[in-house]
């Protein structure tokens, strides 16, 4: 899932979480155009991860878009 943010937060103007089988990250985009991420962060819980974008890039839940997982080979980081 991602979310556009409403103002850029030092820089960062787009959030997306990836929840794999034994982890989570956060990946931080400097535009809300489909480019690879500036950053990441690794979260063991998926509540976790978006409680951090709650208070540090303040997303609120109606902000979350959810999209499908990548294809196999495909980059997690760019929505496809």
């Amino acid at each position: 899932m991602y979310a556009l943010l409403e103002e850029a937060v030092e820089n960062v103007k787009k959030v997306m979480v990836y929840e794999s089988e034994s982890e989570v990250y956060v990946f931080l985009y400097d535009t809300q155009e489909d480019k690879t991420s500036v950053a990441d962060l690794w979260f063991e819980m998926l509540d976790e991860a978006v409680d951090h974008c709650n208070q540090e890039f303040n997303v609120i839940q109606a902000q979350w878009l959810v999209i499908n997982d990548p294809k196999e080979g495909e980059d997690h980081e760019i929505i496809h």
